[in-house]
């Protein structure tokens, strides 16, 4: 067995001497969010502003099926026949498109 003189030795030239943990040391004065507070980057935070974006896609989604509503009534019931298909294709196509470029157009 060792004796005390040669372990302190061997630990002083070799390795040093055990200082501790040397932030635990510095922090336990702290509360844990005070440190937390001091490495966080220092901006404000703001809440989230509040968009009426999904509210106007939706109104916008409810406007086309609608208008696609009054083109089927219009074009089957009362024009009727091959023309009346062609033209609720072409109306179908035009409220597509439009609808396409409004919402996505909402910003």
């Amino acid at each position: 067995m060792m004796s005390q003189e040669e372990t302190q030795e061997q630990t002083g030239s070799t390795y040093g001497r055990y200082a501790g943990d040397e932030t635990y040391a510095h922090l336990r004065d702290e509360a844990p969010y005070e440190h937390m507070m001091r490495e966080t980057l220092r901006a404000k935070v703001y809440p989230e502003t509040h968009t009426q974006q999904n509210v106007f896609r939706l109104i916008g989604l409810a406007i086309s099926l609608a208008s696609l509503l009054a083109f089927a009534v219009v074009c089957l019931v009362l024009v009727g026949g091959i023309g009346g298909w062609i033209s609720f294709c072409a109306a179908c196509l035009a409220t597509f498109i439009v609808a396409t470029v409004a919402i996505d157009h909402i910003k």
